[in-house]
């Protein structure tokens, strides 16, 4: 039974309350460790944030190298005082820079009030993140006391681990890894500062994969609890597609390289490109702006095309073989998944009357979700009232030229599909071209994109289309979604089936969707009449070198496609993260119930307990093994060092004399001996016995080793000619 012990509480209070003083090398690497810390989770700070982080980071940086050049030049070093007369004062104690309460006071509120100010257009989650990150570079400035140095330790993880939250893939994975070890290296080094640099990390290193058996076993058989907080939403975090479409918003979607999601095929055949039209959201409602999800879009039930099932879920009316598959989705915070339509679903999701289906939960972390698809299913052949004046709806006095077309199509193309025909042999004939970069449209007026500028991307296309459908009386709407995907050849099992299909953010597609009697919604892509190499096989060559030139991710190696080597190892890492994906990130409750019940049948509690204690004891068997191997290469390394080998030799020669050491003697009570009868002697042997323990006991520098073995060289020549004359 423990036991509070107030001595103890007390020892412990004192020593967190010493000053803190740091040795250059801890220093400098507790600075790298901050800069290592903030820059994984960069990638979610504004750029002012970043900019007054990295301003603190630079003033401690300038601090260390002051302090080095005092320490070179022989400066005095003062103690740091506890009373500063000055608002900055510079720590002569181990280099770093301590602020005036006062000032660190104000600096922080002018900060948090820079947060507050941007919380916003930040969210939440962001605003906190921005917030951790300001406290742990100001707690920099503080370090006065040991309890100072810990609290900024934690700060660090905490910070460090918080960037798991945008990303988990395997490369990321493996570099807060590395992150964490620098971390941990950074409070060894601290009590052992005369240790290099290079030992703490490899010690830290293997302390990490000695605790990597129960680890593993943890993650594998501890039973998964769900979390005890939510983590709040931020609307800046949101990446992917928008619940409101105008018409460059895909275009500039498009300029990213950031994987959307992957799609593992059942059979491993995947459907043909321009059968890929992963659908997510249905765009009914038009302002003459912007295109948005209508309101009716959870209430409206086509009873034609669906049915309920027993827990009141639709469920579509389907025909034909079905394609069976996974998505796997990259976190994005929004609850929209991708399908092909008609789609049927398993698990946490619903079903909309349109065709799409959401989460139940906000996609915070990568999930993966089970469909069904009948592309050969027809979508609505009924059509209800309240859904068709939705989408013949036009807000008025909005895009009146092109309004003045669709009439015109109406009058002169009694055929809906003659109208539909006459649009998209306007957009293949009528100098229409493709671009990422398309001009600026006055109150993204189509009226302008179609008559003058005849510049666009996939929105612009559909956007017009669809309003000169409505317009021509042919019920339409905007979906949007993403269109191909790229398949990764090295994901190619040996009976030749695709393994899995990656969908970058560059793919996101718009199209349209028309009603027609007795087909139901059918699917057009104003696009392919403007580059059908975009409908057929994806961006054209143009477009890709516009993509690279535009993208905001330079280190990214999808710009560098056209090296075959950085292609391959570009492959070669989505193949490794795929599977780190699929069984690490992926691993569930379901998964860790069959993986026990396979190895141990029926599963048990007092069984998963036994489980984890045979990993915990096989830890540390493995720690004590390691130990001793340890301890026998280092018997082994001193037994062969050179001031070994010149006490063996000293021995040797008094054991030639008749004295001899006893083995179970120590060097002090051998030197005892001595002195009864060769004082003289005695006192050189106990010299030459210090120096030899301090040289194979003590943590020196390689400068300070090779002076103690000189000196041990001497008193050995001494030792030899002393026992020469007395013996």
């Amino acid at each position: 039974m423990l036991k509070f012990s107030p001595i103890a509480a007390s020892k412990a209070k004192k020593s967190a309350a010493k000053p803190l003083v740091l040795a250059n090398s801890t220093a400098w690497l507790l600075l790298v460790s901050q800069c290592v810390n903030v820059l994984a989770i960069a990638g979610e700070l504004r750029f002012w944030m970043i900019a007054i982080l990295a301003m603190c980071f630079g003033w401690q940086a300038v601090a260390l190298l002051k302090y080095r050049a005092n320490f070179r030049a022989n400066k005095p070093k003062a103690q740091t005082s506890t009373k500063r007369r000055s608002l900055i004062n510079y720590q002569e104690d181990n280099g770093l820079i301590l602020i005036s309460p006062l000032l660190l006071t104000l600096f922080a509120v002018l900060g948090c009030v820079a947060i507050f100010s941007s919380a916003s257009s930040l969210g939440l989650l962001l605003s906190m993140v921005h917030l951790l990150c300001f406290s742990y570079v100001l707690k920099g400035f503080e370090l006065t006391k040991r309890k100072d140095f810990y609290q900024l330790f934690l700060l660090g993880l905490f910070v460090l681990i918080s960037a798991l939250i945008f990303k988990q893939g395997i490369v990321f994975s493996l570099l807060v890894i590395l992150a964490i070890v620098l971390n941990l290296s950074v409070i060894v080094h601290y009590f052992s500062p005369s240790n290099k640099v290079a030992n703490v990390f490899k010690l830290v290193s293997v302390l990490l994969l000695q605790s990597s058996i129960l680890a593993i076993a943890l993650f594998l058989f501890f039973p998964r609890l769900s979390p005890f907080w939510q983590v709040p939403i931020a609307k800046s975090a949101q990446t992917g597609l928008s619940d409101i479409v105008q018409p460059g918003d895909i275009a500039n979607l498009a300029r990213s390289n950031t994987l959307a999601f992957r799609v593992e095929f059942a059979d491993g055949q995947v459907p043909e490109y321009s059968q890929r039209y992963w659908r997510a959201m249905v765009m009914e409602d038009y302002d003459g702006q912007k295109w948005q999800i209508a309101k009716s879009h959870n209430t409206q039930v086509m009873a034609s095309s669906f049915e309920l099932t027993g827990n009141k879920q639709l469920k579509p009316i389907t025909q034909g073989d079905g394609l069976d598959y996974r998505v796997i989705v990259e976190p994005n915070f929004q609850q929209w998944l991708y399908v092909l339509a008609v789609a049927t679903a398993q698990g946490e999701v619903s079903l909309f009357p349109d065709y799409t289906i959401q989460s139940k939960k906000v996609i915070s972390q990568t999930m993966a979700f089970k469909f069904t698809s009948y592309l050969n299913s027809p979508l609505d052949k009924v059509l209800s009232e309240q859904s068709r004046q939705i989408n013949l709806a036009l807000p008025e006095q909005s895009n009146p030229r092109l309004y003045q077309l669709g009439q015109q199509l109406l009058s002169q193309y009694s055929n809906p599909q003659d109208r539909i025909n006459a649009v998209l042999n306007s957009f293949s004939q009528d100098m229409f071209y493709y671009t990422l970069q398309p001009p600026l449209l006055s109150n993204n007026s189509l009226d302008q994109f179609y008559f003058d500028t005849k510049a666009g991307f996939c929105g612009h296309y559909a956007s017009s289309f669809t309003f000169l459908m409505r317009a021509a009386g042919i019920p339409a709407r905007v979906v949007t979604g993403y269109l191909g995907g790229e398949v990764n050849d090295l994901a190619t099992t040996g009976d030749g089936q695709i393994g899995h299909l990656n969908v970058y953010q560059y793919d996101a597609h718009a199209w349209a969707e028309v009603w027609l009697e007795g087909i139901g919604w059918q699917r057009v892509d104003p696009t392919g009449a403007v580059d059908p190499s975009r409908v057929d096989s994806g961006l054209s060559s143009q477009l890709i070198e516009q993509q690279a030139a535009l993208t905001s991710d330079l280190f990214s190696l999808s710009n560098y496609k056209q090296f075959d080597w950085l292609n391959s190892l570009r492959l070669t890492i989505d193949a490794l993260d795929y599977q780190w994906t699929k069984w690490v990130l992926g691993y569930s409750t379901e998964q860790q119930y069959n993986l026990l019940k396979k190895l141990v049948g029926q599963v048990l509690p007092w069984k998963i307990g036994l489980i984890i204690c045979i990993a915990l004891i096989s830890s540390m068997a493995l720690i004590l093994f390691i130990f001793k191997v340890k301890s026998h290469l280092a018997s082994r390394r001193s037994n062969s060092s050179p001031s070994y080998k010149l006490y063996q030799t000293v021995l040797f020669a008094l054991a030639k004399k008749g004295i001899v050491k006893a083995p179970y003697s120590t060097a002090g009570e051998f030197a005892l001996e001595l002195r009864e009868n060769y004082p003289e002697l005695a006192i050189a042997f106990t010299r030459f016995n210090q120096s030899f323990e301090k040289l194979s006991y003590q943590q020196l520098s390689a400068s300070e080793q090779q002076q103690l073995l000189k000196l041990m060289r001497s008193q050995h020549r001494q030792f030899m000619q002393l026992l020469a004359k007395e013996v």
